[in-house]
C-alpha cells in the first residue's frame, strides 16, 4: 500500500504529462498532451487505483488505471501479466506486450480497461466466438455475429459490456466469481422486475440470465434519453421514485442511516490521513450530520440508493432506472436526496424536483452526498473552487 506522502506526490505530478506520457503512449498507442485523475479507489487489500483520463491533440481522450506500487511496481506488473494470459481468464487475445506497463520512476503500473484478472467475464470482450455461444446460452438461438464494446470498467470490481448484433442489443454487466455477489445482485434485480408487472411509472431493465461461471448478467436495453429537471420530465422521474418505494419485493439488504454514517466516517479517514487540511474544515458539520444519521428512523422503503441523473432515462413520459447493484431497503429520503445532491454538482436546477416531495429527512441525505462528493472528488484533479462550492453546500445543509 502507498503511504499518504507517495499518493500526493504522484497526484500532484499528472497535469501536464511529463511523467506519465511515454508510459501512456505505450499502452493506448499515442502520447497525451494531459491527464487527469477522474477518480481514486482504496481497495481493502489492493494498491490505490487512480481513474485517469488522457486527452489528445485531435480532441479525443480514453480512460488508463493506474495502480499506485512505489515498492514492488516491477513484480506487482509481472504477476498481473501472467495472470491475464492464463487460460482460465479468457483474455489472452486482448493483451499485448504494452497492455501493462511500469511508468519509470512514478511506483505506478499502468493498464488499458477490458483488461481485469478478477472478472473472468472480460472474455466477451476479446472473443467473438465465445461471446456468440454466450449469447445463444441465454437466449435459445445464434443471433450470427456480433460485437462486443466496453461501456464502463471498475478495476477488479465490475464492468459493463453492449453486445450488438443486426438484431440484437444488450447489456451484459460483470462482478467478480469468487463471492457469488453477482448472483445475488441479478436475483434481487429480477424479484424487482417481477415485482413491476403491470406499473406503468418505472421502468428497469429487462432480466434476461446469468452465466455464473464467468460472473456475467444479461439485460435488456432501456430506451430513451437523460431527463430534463426543468419540464415536465421532473414529474416523471418523481412518479418513478414513487413507484419503487410503493414495491415490496423480498430478501433486500438494509442500509440505514447508521450504515451510511459509516461510509462517510471511512472517507473522512482518508481525508484525514490524505487531505487533512480538508479533513480539518469539513469534521465540525460532517461530524453534526453523521450523529443525524444515525438517528434517522423513517420507515425503510426500497430504495436504489445511487440514484443520479445517469442513472435515468425517459421515454415516452416514462422514466427508467439502470443499475441496480446497490438496491436496498433504507430511508425514503436517501434516493431524493442523493440524486439532488448530483444535480447540484451537475449545475443543474433542483428546485422543480425538491418540489415534487414533502419527504422528512431530504435535506439530511442530500447534506451526506454532498459531504461524500466532496470527500471523493478531492483525491481527483477537480479545481479547489469546485471542491469549496460542494463543501459550503454541505455545511449549509448540515446546519438544517
Amino acid at each position: 500500500m502507498t503511504t499518504a506522502a507517495d499518493l500526493l506526490t504522484r497526484t500532484d505530478r499528472f497535469g501536464d504529462a511529463s511523467e506519465l506520457g511515454p508510459a501512456i503512449a505505450a499502452v493506448l498507442g499515442k502520447k497525451p498532451f494531459s491527464v487527469t485523475i477522474e477518480r481514486t479507489h482504496f481497495p481493502d487489500s489492493k494498491p490505490v487505483q487512480h481513474v485517469l483520463r488522457a486527452k489528445f491533440a485531435d480532441g479525443s481522450s480514453e480512460m488508463v488505471f493506474a495502480e499506485c506500487c512505489p515498492v514492488d511496481a516491477k513484480i506487482h506488473a509481472d504477476r498481473v501479466r501472467a495472470s491475464l494470459t492464463k487460460r482460465r481468464n479468457g483474455q489472452k487475445a486482448g493483451f499485448d506486450s504494452s497492455a501493462v506497463v511500469v511508468a519509470g520512476t512514478a511506483g505506478l503500473v499502468l493498464r488499458r480497461p477490458g483488461l481485469d484478472e478478477r472478472l473472468p467475464g472480460l472474455r466477451l470482450l476479446h472473443d467473438r466466438v465465445f461471446a456468440c455461444r454466450a449469447v445463444e446460452t441465454i437466449l435459445g438461438h445464434d443471433f450470427g455475429p456480433l460485437v462486443t464494446e466496453l461501456v464502463a470498467h471498475r478495476l477488479g470490481k465490475r464492468a459493463v459490456l453492449r453486445i450488438r448484433g443486426a438484431k440484437l442489443d444488450l447489456f451484459v454487466r460483470l462482478r467478480t466469481i469468487k463471492s457469488g455477489d453477482g448472483d445475488a445482485r441479478f436475483n434481487r434485480h429480477r424479484a424487482l422486475w417481477h415485482s413491476l408487472s403491470g406499473q406503468t411509472d418505472l421502468r428497469i431493465p429487462e432480466p434476461l440470465g446469468v452465466l455464473p461461471e464467468i460472473g456475467a448478467s444479461f439485460f435488456d436495453v432501456l430506451p430513451g434519453e437523460p431527463p430534463c429537471f426543468e419540464g415536465s420530465d421532473t414529474g416523471v422521474v418523481a412518479r418513478a421514485i414513487a413507484a419503487l418505494q410503493a414495491l415490496d419485493p423480498a430478501g433486500l439488504p438494509a442500509h440505514s442511516g447508521a450504515d451510511e454514517a459509516r461510509i462517510l466516517f471511512q472517507w473522512l479517514g482518508r481525508c484525514q490521513d490524505l487531505r487533512p487540511e480538508l479533513a480539518r474544515r469539513i469534521t465540525p458539520g460532517l461530524t453534526h450530520l453523521m450523529a443525524k444519521l444515525e438517528q434517522a428512523a423513517n420507515p425503510p422503503r426500497p430504495c436504489h440508493r445511487d440514484l443520479h441523473e445517469k442513472q435515468i432515462l425517459v421515454s415516452k413520459g416514462v422514466a427508467g432506472f439502470l443499475d441496480f447493484d446497490t438496491l436496498c431497503l433504507s430511508d425514503p429520503a436517501l434516493d431524493v436526496g442523493n440524486l439532488l445532491a448530483h444535480l447540484f454538482l451537475a449545475g443543474q436546477d433542483e428546485a422543480q424536483l425538491r418540489a415534487e416531495f414533502d419527504t422528512p429527512g431530504i435535506s439530511l441525505w442530500r447534506g451526506a452526498a454532498l459531504y461524500r462528493l466532496a470527500m471523493i472528488y478531492a483525491f481527483t484533479m477537480t479545481a479547489q473552487a469546485d471542491l469549496d462550492r460542494l463543501i459550503e453546500e454541505a455545511d449549509a445543509n448540515a446546519g438544517n
